[in-house]
């Protein structure tokens, strides 16, 4: 009997004792135009057809971002002007993109344009969220102070998100 009372406070012991780290907090900050919606998506046939959930969306990089997303644990954050649209979590949730956790905050209303550039809301949300590891930025502007550069990852307007931008997430985040 007391040899099964020592086992178990020894199990509650680690339980409660504090475990150390055992996993990266990964986060892509994610713009939407020119990154999950595009001119060649805007040309296609698809879109014209508007057989899917939401229109100005890629659904096949959707998919793909999804993927990646799922296969390296990682989180989204929107950091698009779309997050002025107070829907905008629940529409990409709609249509399909997984993982998306939040907006950064919104400042461009709350700073002078002459000196407002997308990053502060990116700063701003690092600030706020010291859980964050690892971030890389998906956007198709590079509208970043010098720092953040080093994780951002340019997006061509014309084409969206590729398999092979999806390939370098992936080994970004590995």
């Amino acid at each position: 009997m007391v040899a099964l009372e020592i086992l178990a406070l020894s199990v509650q012991v680690r339980i409660l004792a504090p475990q150390p780290k055992s996993f990266i907090m990964k986060f892509i900050f994610l713009d939407i135009d020119g990154v999950l919606n595009h001119n060649a998506w805007y040309n296609s046939e698809a879109y014209y057809k508007n057989e899917y959930k939401d229109p100005d969306l890629d659904p096949n990089i959707i998919r793909m971002l999804n993927e990646v997303t799922n296969k390296c644990d990682i989180k989204i954050v929107i950091s698009s002007s779309w997050k002025i649209d107070s829907y905008c979590t629940e529409r990409l949730r709609k249509a399909g993109l997984e993982n998306v956790i939040g907006c950064t905050p919104d400042l461009i209303f709350k700073i002078p344009m002459d000196i407002y550039y997308r990053g502060m809301e990116i700063n701003e949300y690092l600030q706020e969220h010291p859980e964050v590891d690892k971030y890389l930025i998906l956007d198709d502007i590079s509208d970043f102070d010098s720092e953040q550069l080093r994780f951002f990852y340019k997006i061509n307007y014309q084409v969206g998100i590729t398999d092979v931008d999806i390939s370098f997430i992936e080994q970004f985040f590995k």
